[in-house]
């Protein structure tokens, strides 16, 4: 079996297999992530978000139809038994910041879920680096992960590279960067692929690709940069 991952745009991405449902993760709100408020809209059967506080985390009217929404704060808040797709949704609590007036409250989720035989790991809104014991649900349930690469109010990269580490995933699709006209103080793709020159790496042209992809399997994880669907870029990815 194979699995579909589509990158929307932000952190926002469609994921499927042949004959299951569309499983559409962290929606935006089109104003927040500066594109107009009739941006395109997007189909999907099963919508989950790493909170439902996060304009551009949690919009789940990005989705046309009727669909099924989760929460996977709530998952984690409530410790919710969750299937999606015939799989175990596998849920983090986290924060935007480690810093909060009233401790360290959880304000966000990472999540990751089975579909088609590959396990792929949303990092969600991920603002700092997690110790190994608080990831540990994802060892060996992160085949692909979708990784926050824009170092601002998100994780560094040197803990982001900690992460690669520890959780070993065969391949990583970078989100939640600066690519115009959604910018803001985020940092471009380019300072995370500077930073990764090791690994190998993949232009699809494309926003969609298909896992696994056949390659020979490497002792370091292969880089997948995709273009959004969502809107028109006004540089290149590799700007």
């Amino acid at each position: 079996m194979s699995v579909k991952v589509e990158w929307v745009g932000h952190a926002c991405f469609r994921v499927w297999r042949e004959g299951g449902p569309v499983i559409v993760m962290d929606p935006y709100t089109p104003k927040t992530v500066y594109l107009p408020e009739d941006a395109a809209r997007v189909d999907g059967d099963t919508v989950i978000v790493s909170s439902l506080t996060d304009d551009a985390h949690g919009y789940p009217d990005l989705v046309r139809g009727r669909r099924r929404v989760i929460d996977a704060l709530d998952v984690v808040e409530n410790g919710l038994a969750v299937e999606v797709d015939g799989s175990p949704l596998v849920t983090v609590g986290a924060a935007e910041s480690p810093i909060h007036d009233s401790g360290s409250p959880k304000d966000n989720a990472l999540y990751a879920l089975q579909v088609g035989g590959v396990w792929v790991m949303h990092m969600g809104d991920l603002g700092y680096g997690l110790p190994r014991d608080e990831v540990a649900p994802f060892e060996g349930r992160c085949d692909v992960m979708l990784a926050i690469v824009g170092q601002y109010n998100t994780l560094s990269l040197p803990d982001l590279d900690a992460m690669i580490d520890h959780l070993k995933p065969r391949w990583i699709v970078p989100m939640h960067f600066a690519l115009p006209p959604v910018s803001g103080p985020m940092r471009p793709l380019r300072e995370f692929l500077d930073r990764r020159r090791e690994d190998p790496l993949i232009f699809p042209r494309s926003s969609v690709v298909e896992f696994p992809i056949d390659l020979p399997v490497l002792d370091r994880p292969t880089i997948v940069a995709l273009e959004p669907s969502g809107y028109q870029p006004t540089v290149g990815l590799e700007d």
